[in-house]
């Protein structure tokens, strides 16, 4: 099973979600504004995927965020990523409600690919 975790009006979550529409696949979505991210999991997306790539510097929230907060990102990133869930890149993936190193944030040939190999 396929678990996305995005915002219902970020565009590429949008796209992700009719791409699996059009091409048959079960999913579900999880809206992270309504369903809080546990920090258990964002630790369990940060051990697979690092700070950088689960990271969204370029969401508003990223320019909007207090600058102490920004120079203390590495330190605290769990709580600060719990307290700000929309600076985590989207949508995030799972499979089998496990994140994947292969299937980074976002939504790319390379998310497409990935998930083409798991229907086969």
């Amino acid at each position: 099973m396929i678990n996305i975790y995005g915002l219902k009006n970020c565009d590429s979550c949008r796209k992700a979600i009719k791409w699996l529409k059009d091409n048959n696949y079960s999913y579900d979505f999880f809206d992270i504004k309504v369903n809080p991210i546990k920090k258990s999991k964002i630790k369990e997306w940060l051990t697979v995927h690092g700070i950088d790539k689960a990271l969204n510097k370029k969401s508003a929230t990223w320019r909007q965020l207090d600058q102490n907060l920004k120079n203390d990102f590495e330190s605290d990133a769990l709580t600060i990523l719990e307290n700000f869930p929309t600076l985590i890149k989207r949508p995030f993936w799972e499979i089998n409600s496990k994140a994947i190193k292969q299937l980074e944030p976002g939504f790319l040939d390379e998310q497409q690919k990935y998930l083409e190999k798991l229907k086969k």
